[in-house]
């Protein structure tokens, strides 16, 4: 590959895990109109794996944490080249159910959305619009099992009919959470989390991420680099759109093999 700008050349260290991939992503290209943000990316992410993406601020890792559920499809002038799968299913074919797609493959954004609805309404609404669920009974065991492993039922399994604005920032988060999980996802992105939180309230959701891999395969965008090595075990470094470097998160942190990775690790920019 010809070398696009100086110090890169094409990625390097171990961008596929084919053994255990569950989602898959080959020569992806994204383009905002006429601009190109996301440049050949190609990177697998392992079957119950935490994978960290990080980067300086407009590298494109947002861009394409957002391209493994079709978000960038509410976008007009967004468009997608390239193959991603999910369970070897290309997710951009005529036959993929986007709606069926979403919940398999679930989104926390950067910011706790909550809807305008009561603790309980929030995390039944999935199971209830995919049609999870017939009894009452039932919708009562998903939310109570997606609250309990979201770490949060405690502290609100007397409350659950009031609304989820009145919780705290990091209560939110973990909600929303909840939420996601309630569908029973097979992928959970993570869009900077815990970037709205205080620290106490990110090292719950770090401890929720590291016991959620346990069942889930977790893709984690971050921009902060000591969150993506207590977390993960593969990160992947993106700047300017491309990809430079992935590998194991150890070895990323301690000997990276590009001269751009160490330079963002150690500080001399990002």
């Amino acid at each position: 590959m010809a070398q696009i700008f100086e110090g890169w050349t094409e990625t390097v260290g171990k961008p596929t895990l084919a053994s255990n991939a569950r989602m898959s992503a080959r020569g992806v290209d994204v383009f905002y109109g006429d601009k190109q943000a996301i440049f050949g990316v190609d990177l697998d992410i392992g079957k119950n794996q935490v994978l960290a993406m990080i980067g300086p601020s407009g590298c494109g890792k947002s861009t394409f944490l957002r391209t493994l559920n079709r978000m960038n499809d509410t976008i007009d002038i967004c468009q997608i080249k390239g193959e991603i799968k999910l369970d070897e299913e290309n997710i951009y074919g005529k036959k993929m159910d986007v709606v069926n797609l979403r919940a398999r493959v679930g989104m926390v954004f950067q910011k706790p959305n909550p809807f305008p609805k009561s603790i309980y309404d929030n995390v039944a609404y999935g199971p209830r619009i995919h049609g999870l669920v017939t009894r009452k009974a039932e919708l009562d065991e998903v939310v109570e099992t997606a609250l309990r492993k979201a770490s949060i039922w405690d502290e609100v399994k007397d409350r659950l009919d009031q609304p989820a604005t009145g919780l705290s920032g990091g209560q939110q988060q973990r909600l929303c959470i909840a939420r996601t999980i309630a569908v029973s996802p097979e992928v959970i992105l993570m869009d900077e989390p815990c970037s709205a939180l205080d620290p106490i309230a990110t090292a719950r959701i770090e401890e929720l991420i590291t016991e959620l891999a346990e069942n889930y395969t977790i893709a984690i965008v971050t921009h902060s680099m000591q969150q993506a090595a207590r977390v993960s075990q593969r990160t992947a470094y993106f700047h300017l759109g491309r990809l430079v470097e992935v590998g194991d998160t150890d070895k990323i942190f301690t000997a990276p093999e590009h001269r751009l990775t160490e330079d963002y690790i150690t500080g001399r920019f990002g």
